[in-house]
């Protein structure tokens, strides 16, 4: 699983950091940043991106398929 936040969405809201708080933290900025990319289990980190009101928060599988968002 390969995790990435879009800064430019980042609206600062932490819902991530609430629902995985190991894995995700707001930088000095106030912007979500991934500070262990294993430090939640990927079901976690998958409903912390789900979370995100703005879709900031990237989720792809191993092959590089875009999980979270979805695709249209």
């Amino acid at each position: 699983m390969k995790i990435e936040v879009d800064r430019e969405l980042c609206t600062s809201v932490a819902t991530c950091v609430a629902v995985a708080p190991n894995t995700f933290e707001l930088d000095d900025e106030g912007i979500a940043i991934i500070k262990d990319p294993k430090g939640d289990d990927e079901a976690t980190i998958l409903q912390s991106a789900q979370s995100c009101p703005v879709n900031a928060i990237i989720i792809s599988d191993d092959d590089g398929k875009q999980i979270h968002p979805p695709v249209k």
